[in-house]
């Protein structure tokens, strides 16, 4: 299987060889140990990339990174003969992964902890097809997002076509063609496949030529520090009523300025499937691919 991403498959980043890539890994445990040395970063106890599910001592058969271990993602890796699936976003609806369903707040009788929930479908659904074809989930999240350059901005540069407007000076930050605010709205949208998660702000004829990339959930501090600089952010999602309300003003104050938010999990889309060009560099032989998750909303006609 070759890597590949219905957002960001354009070229890739330039990852080094890895330095223990001519040591075969046998087994799921072997690619985490290389994940964690190979990472770029020093791996930190207090993270939650962890395995979230199945067993890491089994032989490893294939690989499959993703936003989001979605079930139709869970699905398509097992077709692909794949057992490692490595996400950056939780995969049991929750950062504390749990495979159960919380219990909920306040407390129980007497005083107690709350009585646990009865059990879910969706958990128990997503539980059995991970146990019953023996997929192992690992969740990286912390330490891919740590790396320099931003990986996740790199690869929707790369899927957008525009690595050759990269600011030297600033990975996130791109010059492009010059354009509209509308145009380049509906190209990010046919290109990332954004379908009822695209949200624009600003005057749809607003002339664009510089760009950055925020992608994931973007704090006011960064929406702030970018939009001088530029002239649209490309983000994942924000407050709306910080960084959104911010740049609506900015644009009915003369600013000239836009923000094209594409959700939070196809805007890190793109930088798995860098993760997925990397994760061939550790372990030459074991097939690795991107599967999207893709947008989860949509827009009536």
């Amino acid at each position: 299987m070759a890597a590949s991403a219905a957002a960001g498959a354009a070229t890739p980043l330039a990852f080094p060889r890895s330095t223990t890539a001519s040591q075969a890994a046998r087994t799921v445990r072997d690619v985490l140990d290389r994940i964690r040395t190979q990472i770029g970063v020093d791996w930190q106890a207090d993270t939650v990339d962890t395995v979230k599910a199945g067993d890491p001592d089994v032989p490893i058969t294939g690989i499959v990174t993703t936003s989001l271990a979605t079930i139709p993602v869970l699905r398509q890796a097992v077709a692909a003969g794949a057992n490692l699936i490595v996400t950056t976003h939780p995969t049991f609806y929750a950062r504390s992964d749990a495979r159960t369903p919380p219990a909920g707040r306040g407390t129980g009788p007497a005083g107690g902890p709350p009585a646990p929930p009865p059990p879910d479908p969706v958990f128990a659904a997503k539980n059995d097809l991970i146990a019953r074809n023996g997929l192992v989930i690992f969740r990286l999240s912390d330490h891919w997002r740590a790396r320099r350059p931003d990986p996740r901005a790199v690869g929707i540069g790369a899927a957008m076509n525009w690595p050759s407007g990269q600011a030297p000076d600033d990975p996130a930050r791109y010059t492009i063609p010059a354009t509209t605010l509308d145009a380049l709205a509906r190209e990010i949208r046919t290109t990332l496949q954004v379908r009822g998660g695209l949200r624009v702000i600003g005057d749809a004829g607003t002339r664009i030529t510089r760009v950055a990339l925020l992608p994931g959930s973007t704090p006011m501090a960064a929406a702030l520090s970018m939009l001088p600089a530029v002239d649209a952010i490309v983000g994942g999602e924000v407050r709306e009523w910080e960084s959104a309300e911010y740049v609506r003003d900015a644009a009915h104050a003369g600013g000239g300025k836009g923000l094209i938010l594409i959700g939070r999990i196809v805007s890190e889309e793109a930088g798995m499937a860098q993760c997925a060009t990397w994760l061939g560099t550790l372990v030459p032989g074991i097939p690795v691919r991107h599967i999207a998750a893709g947008d989860p909303y949509w827009r009536p006609a």
